[in-house]
């Protein structure tokens, strides 16, 4: 299933619908950095901000996105589904995965893990957020397959489990996994809200 039209609608007007603090790890200078579904640069534009020597790639199945993004923060943009990454083998040192698999099918997210161990390069690593079976928002939408669910805006919302992360990228070196839980009001509502987070070594 693709919902390349529902992201394209999902952006226009959304410069950059995810905003707040943004925890970047330390990456060495002279890194080449890929954030997939890069969206409006939650990533890229903090890095940018750094001033550090990297090569930095943003990566969105959403031509809308990219354009904005491009307004912000010229450079290497590229779109393309996550499931059939353009890229040759090994060429990154570290991929931001952030929040994007969990918009795939399961099909398109064994095929997208694939593919972010086919290009890191040895030694690299990814660091993968998706939202937990625990977060508030499970169940929203018509269920399509087990853990996933369409919403109304035609976007897909799929809720990871520890163990589903571990099988994916299966072909690590290295996983560490764990939990990311916090609070997040919601007009007048405070939502609880969880994530799978891990760090995975090729």
């Amino acid at each position: 299933m693709r919902t390349y039209g529902a992201w394209e609608r999902f952006y226009k007007g959304r410069p950059r619908p995810w905003g707040g603090a943004v925890d970047l790890p330390d990456i060495p200078p002279g890194s080449w950095v890929l954030e997939l579904g890069c969206g409006g640069g939650r990533l890229l534009l903090p890095l940018l901000k750094q001033g550090i020597a990297h090569t930095l790639v943003g990566m969105d199945v959403s031509r809308t996105s990219l354009l904005q993004m491009y307004n912000n923060a010229p450079g290497i943009l590229v779109r393309a589904d996550a499931a059939f990454l353009p890229f040759r083998d090994g060429v990154f040192d570290i991929v931001f995965c952030r929040h994007v698999l969990g918009h795939l099918s399961g099909e398109g997210r064994k095929a997208a893990a694939t593919e972010v161990l086919r290009i890191l390069k040895k030694g690299g690593r990814a660091i993968f957020e998706g939202f937990s079976s625990s977060d508030f928002r499970f169940g929203k939408g018509k269920k399509v397959e087990e853990g996933t669910f369409l919403r109304g805006d035609g976007t897909m919302h799929h809720y990871f489990v520890e163990d589903e992360v571990r099988s994916l990228f299966a072909g690590a070196s290295s996983l560490s996994a764990g939990r990311r839980h916090w609070s997040e009001k919601a007009k007048t509502s405070w939502m609880e809200r969880e994530s799978i987070v891990a760090e995975i070594l090729k």
